[in-house]
């Protein structure tokens, strides 16, 4: 190895090189338009984004056209809770209150419904009670909910418990389990599907006994 200086104070090994590399790398350079390459210092740290805001007209100070600012808390928005649950003012965005839906008797007036027969408790916490039969379909539970609340008997399913119904095409009732846990009985037989039912028939829901009066039927019903 020989180790020598050229006249711009470069060292380089005069046995691998017989001119100063560098000296030429910096000349290529100079010929190409680009100087040496300068070492680079260390990065500054970015400070916080501040929030840009909507440019203002004639403002050229670079902001983004639409740019979102700070949030506002509205005063007053229009409405209030009570437009949505009935007593405001927002009258056509008021959720509105809706009744239980009736069924339409055949050839009859929607929103007619009247009784069709009696469940009466012969023997039970309600005995002496009796309930309404509703044309079409009667859910019998606990639930203040079902078409036939029966609340005393603690052994009836809240809802579902049984089902009574009356087709005023066919001037038939049924009666039948409704998808509850309770055992349901027709004159003592126990019934999985629904079955006709004839008058002063007794049925079973939980520890309640029910007899069944009819009203309507071949004799009279009310789209006669």
């Amino acid at each position: 190895m020989e180790i020598v200086r050229c006249e711009k104070g470069h060292f380089y090994d005069a046995e691998l090189n017989s001119s100063c590399p560098q000296c030429a790398q910096e000349a290529q350079g100079a010929v190409s338009g680009y100087g040496p390459t300068e070492p680079i210092g260390p990065t500054e740290p970015v400070g916080p984004t501040e929030p840009v805001g909507p440019r203002a007209p004639g403002d050229s100070t670079g902001s983004i056209p639409g740019g979102i600012g700070a949030t506002v808390p509205v005063t007053d928005p229009g409405f209030t809770p009570t437009d949505f649950s009935g007593g405001g003012r927002m009258t056509g965005a008021r959720v509105q209150s809706y009744e239980p839906t009736m069924p339409v008797p055949q050839g009859g007036v929607a929103g007619f419904n009247p009784v069709v027969g009696w469940l009466v408790c012969v023997d039970g916490a309600d005995k002496g009670t009796d309930y309404r039969i509703r044309n079409g379909n009667n859910y019998i539970g606990r639930d203040q909910s079902m078409d036939i609340c029966i609340r005393s008997d603690n052994h009836i399913s809240n809802v579902n418990a049984a089902i009574i119904g009356y087709d005023d095409v066919e001037h038939q009732f049924f009666f039948g389990p409704a998808g509850g846990h309770n055992t349901v009985r027709v004159n003592g037989k126990m019934v999985i599907n629904a079955v006709p039912l004839a008058a002063y028939d007794e049925i079973t829901v939980g520890t309640t006994k029910l007899m069944f009066v009819p009203l309507c039927g071949e004799r009279f019903d009310w789209n006669a």
